[in-house]
């Protein structure tokens, strides 16, 4: 039997805030060219990148309505959605489109996190 996860929202916030920097981090410094041509040229960043795409995903998943509706400018939805794409079409990814989430809007992700946590914004 599998037992429901008692992890808080500060957990679940902590978690996003992990697997955001990590995937900036994973992403920082490669073009368009490069990160289309990841799982080519570093199966290991990609498989990472990956990895924290759906770590986010799931995350998002769990965090209540209320905070979600605070932040109408977040595209929770799509957060988690794009947990289910990677997860389950992980042979046909598409890295170009994967690009905009990770580059322009994972920043806003990770401000919106970082605030509800208490933190100041910080450079990456």
């Amino acid at each position: 039997m599998v037992r429901a996860s008692r992890r808080g929202v500060q957990e679940r916030l902590k978690d996003i805030r992990a697997a955001a920097e990590d995937a900036l981090a994973f992403a920082g410094g490669l073009d368009e060219a490069g990160f289309a041509a990841l799982a080519q040229t570093d199966r290991r960043t990609y498989r990472a990148l990956k990895n924290a795409l759906s770590e986010i995903g799931e995350a998002v998943k769990l965090l209540p309505p209320d905070l979600l509706a605070r932040h109408p400018g977040i595209d929770w939805r799509g957060w988690a959605g794009l947990r289910d794409m990677v997860s389950h079409q992980y042979f046909s990814l598409e890295l170009p489109r994967l690009r905009p989430a990770v580059v322009d809007e994972m920043p806003a992700l990770l401000a919106v996190v970082r605030a509800e946590l208490g933190e100041a914004a910080c450079e990456l």
